[in-house]
C-alpha cells in the first residue's frame, strides 16, 4: 500500500444556507468547501452521499505538477478518484484516493473548510501499478494523511455504492470485460459513460432517471440485458434516456395505462385514477411547504403568492413540467427534499389537466 503524506492547509469558509437551482438561480446554494492541490496531469472526481457528482480536469501548466480545485458541499461524505493517462485504454491507472487522521484511516471523507493537498503523487505508469485484476483500478487506495486534523472527518461510509462491494459503482466492471463501467459506451454513441452527458452536470449512466433507487448503467426491469435508459422504446432512433418528442419519452406513462414507456417506474399511485387539481388549491400548498424557504425572494423561480407564482413557473424553460422535474430531481437540483409520491401525483394530474391558473 503506498502512503501519501500531505501537509493539509485549512481555511475556513462561511456558512450558506439554502438551497441551490438552476444555473440562473440567484439564491443561496449548499455550503461547499474546496479541494485544490498539484497532481501529474489527471482527471479528478468526486462522489457524494447526497448524489452531488463533481469531475474536474488538472490544469496543465507546463511541469509534472498541474493544479486543481473543485468544491463539495460541506459535512458530508465523499468519496475521491483521480485518474491519470484517461484517454489511453492501456496506460490508464485509475487511483481510489484513501485517508489517514491519526491512528484513523477510511475512504470517505468529510469537510467543513478548504483544504489543500499540496502535491499527490499519482502514478503515471500503469506497469507499476497494483491491479491484481487487470481492470485498471489501484487494488488499495492511495493514502493522503490528515496529520490529526480536528475539522476533518473520515470514515468508510458506502457512497455510490449500489452492491456494497466496498467500490464506487462507476470503477466496478459489471460484465466482466476487463473495462471498468466509467470507461463503457453503453449507448454506442462514441462517447464513454464517463464523459456522456447529454443533460446535466451528471453523467447519464450515474443517473437514476426513473427515480427506483437503481443507477441507469445497472437498471434493466425488462431483463433483456440492455440498460433501461439506452434502449430505444419508441423506435426512433433516439436513447430514452434523451428522448423528448412530447414529454421525456421512456419514463413518462405515455398511454395513462400506469405502465410507463420502457417498462421503467415513475412515481404515481396505483390505487385510482389521478383527479383534476387546481393550483391554488393543491399545488400551491406543496410549493410552499417544499420550495417556498429557498424560492421565496430571489432567482427565476420565486414563491409568493398564488398569482404570481403560476407566472414565475410558466415562464421557465419547460413551464410547469420543468418545475415538476427539478423538484423530483429528473433536473439538476442544488438542494431540497424531493417530492413524495403523492406530491409529484397532484402536480402531474394538474398538468396533465392543462395546468390552468385556477
Amino acid at each position: 500500500m503506498k502512503k501519501n503524506t500531505i501537509l493539509l492547509s485549512l481555511i475556513a469558509v462561511p456558512f450558506l444556507v439554502g438551497c441551490g437551482g438552476g444555473s440562473s438561480d440567484t439564491t443561496a446554494a449548499v455550503a461547499t468547501a474546496k479541494i485544490s492541490g498539484t497532481v501529474p496531469g489527471t482527471l479528478i472526481e468526486a462522489f457524494c452521499e447526497d448524489g452531488t457528482y463533481v469531475q474536474v480536469a488538472s490544469t496543465q501548466n507546463g511541469t509534472n505538477q498541474h493544479p486543481f480545485e473543485l468544491n463539495i458541499p460541506q459535512n458530508t461524505n465523499c468519496k475521491l478518484v483521480m485518474t491519470t493517462n484517461e484517454n489511453n485504454d492501456t496506460t490508464r491507472v485509475i487511483t481510489p484516493i484513501g485517508f489517514i487522521n491519526g491512528t484513523t484511516t477510511g475512504s470517505t471523507i468529510t469537510m467543513n473548510g478548504d483544504i489543500n493537498f499540496f502535491h499527490i503523487p499519482l502514478e503515471l505508469d500503469y506497469n507499476n501499478a497494483n491491479d491484481a485484476d487487470g481492470d485498471h483500478v489501484i487494488d488499495q487506495p492511495l493514502q493522503v494523511d490528515l496529520n490529526n486534523s480536528t475539522n476533518i472527518g473520515i470514515n468508510n461510509t458506502s457512497v455510490y455504492d449500489t452492491d456494497k462491494n466496498g467500490h464506487i459503482d462507476a470503477y466496478d466492471d459489471d460484465d466482466n470485460d476487463g473495462r471498468v463501467n466509467a470507461y463503457e459506451d453503453d449507448d454506442n454513441d462514441g462517447t464513454e459513460n464517463i464523459h456522456d452527458d447529454d443533460n446535466d452536470d451528471k453523467p447519464d449512466y450515474l443517473e437514476d432517471n426513473d427515480k427506483d433507487g437503481e443507477l441507469n448503467h445497472r437498471d434493466d426491469d425488462d431483463d433483456n440485458g440492455h440498460a433501461d435508459y439506452t434502449e430505444d422504446t419508441d423506435d426512433d432512433g433516439i436513447p430514452n434516456h434523451i428522448d423528448d418528442d412530447d414529454d421525456n419519452d421512456g419514463i413518462e406513462d405515455d398511454d395513462d395505462d400506469y405502465t410507463p414507456s420502457g417498462g421503467m417506474p415513475t412515481p404515481t399511485p396505483t390505487s385510482t385514477m389521478p383527479t383534476a387539481k387546481m393550483f391554488s388549491a393543491d399545488v400551491m400548498p406543496i410549493l410552499n411547504s417544499n420550495c417556498k424557504s429557498c424560492h421565496g425572494s430571489a432567482g427565476n423561480f420565486t414563491v409568493t403568492t398564488a398569482g404570481a407564482t403560476y407566472t414565475n413557473t410558466m415562464a421557465l424553460s419547460g413551464g410547469a413540467q420543468y418545475m415538476l422535474e427539478k423538484g423530483n430531481g429528473m433536473q439538476s437540483h442544488g438542494a431540497g427534499d424531493k417530492l413524495n409520491d403523492t406530491e409529484y401525483a397532484t402536480i402531474q394530474s394538474w398538468i396533465d389537466t392543462g395546468a390552468m391558473n385556477n
